[in-house]
């Protein structure tokens, strides 16, 4: 797959992708960056408000610019029934903001400020150990629900990956590293987050928006001003622990919470938030060290080797965008539609090839996925014809219109060009070779397997239909064991009690454990293996 993939850099590198993201003479995005993390832009994109795969590529490094549309109902859980009067959070599902509306503990019980906002009760639950039985609520004041409605559009940022997890992994580089440059005067670690929203409304003052919007189990907004933009619908008081109204089970408050956040899975629905695609701003279009220090987790994206020169520029992009994202509100392109669309085109077909055991099968499903872009009536070279328009199918209609468009469009087209290039592999090994057997089906799987591990397609780890009382459940933060992330389950509630050594694992540097050798390659992951005992 190496040596595909530097073949595919050449050919896009002069390719019909304008050029004037170019900064030349001095530190900028560039279309060479934007193809080489190809995939990774791709995914971004593709997994933009969408839980699942924003869970497994936790470590985000874009931003966009977007709305969430006047009218869209958002809720906050407080101890008061008082508006906010600085920056505060506001989720975008009932059962995520039930989760801190349960007021503070009574007198003698501190808060540990991970939130902003006060200690809700879901992080109380998920500390609790997997064989422990479910606790009643602990001795809170009840709390209230506060129901607001947007009364203009907001301008947001979103951040993307799993933004609001508070941990060491890398989630939070994006907040404290490029945006507020925290990391230099700051030892409050991960956590701390009425700092960071400071730090962060600071910029949004600055940038003329109204909060930020980041993903945990759920997605969130934090607002920077109350008394701006929105009005307050209600506020209801939950019931006290001893109100046979309160729902005494603190496993199934976590678990309707997990429900909730599964059900956004695909995107958070009904149009709640419009991306500006065009606009996005990520590390990955600039030649920034992206290494992750830590050997064990080569995957994830971290901005620790990036300079702080490097992130200014970077973080000027991003402020360049936000303000002219709300100045100019043209239609963006829809990125996300085109990756989509490939996906949906390949995403199962190539699961099938690579587990086709028979060359018949894998033929024929090569040729149906190749056959589109082929002129049988042509002298075609190498096919060098069909691969660009197999490359190309999906971009026609894209019309790109700002820098961000060109450097979008580079590395889906380098993406592109990979499946293009796999495929056309393949067929050269099983279709065009007559003497085609077993090895060469072995070694047409190979490619395609090489292909799904620089892909990283989330949709190859999704469930498939669970049952009605169990939940598809995927590394969540503060939620999830080692194994929900690599390899997510349809599990019931009480299989989902107390799981969360992905995260936290006392001792041990969180999801560290490798995992099982039969989800190390996406296309075979069928086994739920009991990681809980391996060592490092």
């Amino acid at each position: 797959m190496a040596s595909i993939w530097i073949s595919v850099l050449m050919l896009t590198a002069s390719s019909l992708a304008p050029s004037n993201a170019e900064s030349p003479d001095s530190f900028g995005p560039t279309l060479d960056s934007a193809r080489e993390n190809g995939p990774q832009i791709f995914n971004a994109v593709h997994n933009a408000m969408r839980e699942f795969g924003s869970a497994l590529e936790h470590n985000g490094m874009s931003l966009f610019p977007a709305v969430i549309p006047e009218g869209v109902t958002l809720y906050h859980g407080a101890e008061t029934r008082d508006v906010p009067k600085g920056p505060e959070w506001l989720a975008f599902e009932i059962e995520h903001a039930e989760a801190f509306a349960y007021g503070r503990r009574r007198p003698g019980n501190g808060s540990d400020g991970e939130h902003p906002g006060h200690r809700n009760l879901a992080l109380s639950i998920q500390l609790q150990e997997e064989d422990e039985p479910p606790r009643s609520p602990p001795n809170f004041i009840p709390g209230y629900l506060h129901v607001y409605q947007a009364v203009r559009p907001l301008n947001v940022l979103y951040i993307d990956g799993t933004s609001a997890g508070k941990t060491n992994m890398g989630t939070v580089d994006t907040q404290d590293i490029l945006l507020t440059n925290m990391t230099n005067h700051s030892d409050r670690g991960p956590g701390g987050d009425f700092e960071r929203a400071d730090e962060l409304c600071k910029l949004g003052h600055e940038w003329k928006i109204d909060g930020f919007i980041r993903m945990e189990p759920g997605f969130e907004v934090i607002y920077c001003d109350f008394t701006d933009g929105l009005r307050q619908v209600s506020t209801s008081q939950r019931p006290p622990g001893d109100d046979p109204g309160n729902v005494d089970n603190t496993s199934l408050t976590m678990f309707e919470w997990a429900r909730a956040a599964a059900q956004r899975y695909k995107g958070i629905g009904s149009s709640r938030v419009v991306l500006d695609y065009s606009s996005m701003v990520s590390a990955f279009f600039y030649p920034i060290n992206l290494t992750n220090p830590d050997p064990k987790r080569p995957e994830l994206p971290r901005l620790l080797g990036a300079s702080d020169e490097e992130m200014r520029v970077v973080r000027g992009h991003v402020g360049d965008s936000v303000v002219r994202s709300i100045s100019h509100r043209q239609a963006p392109v829809d990125w996300q539609g085109v990756t989509d669309m490939i996906v949906a085109r390949y995403e199962k077909r190539l699961s099938l090839i690579a587990q086709a055991d028979s060359i018949d099968l894998l033929r024929d499903e090569v040729n149906h996925l190749l056959n589109t872009y082929i002129d049988y009536s042509e002298v075609d070279e190498e096919f060098s014809a069909a691969r660009q328009r197999c490359t190309e199918f999906y971009l026609r209609p894209a019309q790109v219109q700002t820098p961000e468009d060109h450097l979008i469009y580079a590395a889906i087209e380098t993406t592109a060009a990979a499946i293009c290039a796999a495929l056309f592999k393949a067929r050269q090994l099983t279709v065009e070779d007559s003497k085609s057997d077993e090895s060469t089906l072995n070694a047409a799987k190979e490619v395609v397997v090489g292909l799904m591990d620089t892909l990283r397609w989330s949709e190859w780890k999704e469930c498939g239909k669970c049952q009605v009382d169990e939940v598809c459940f995927v590394a969540m933060w503060p939620f999830g064991n080692v194994e929900d992330h690599y390899n997510p389950s349809c599990l019931n509630l009480s299989a989902v009690a107390g799981r969360h050594n992905y995260w936290r694992d006392p001792g041990k540097t969180p999801g560290h454990r490798p995992p099982p050798q039969s989800c190390a390659k996406s296309h075979g992951c069928q086994d739920n293996n009991d990681l809980s005992n391996e060592e490092l």
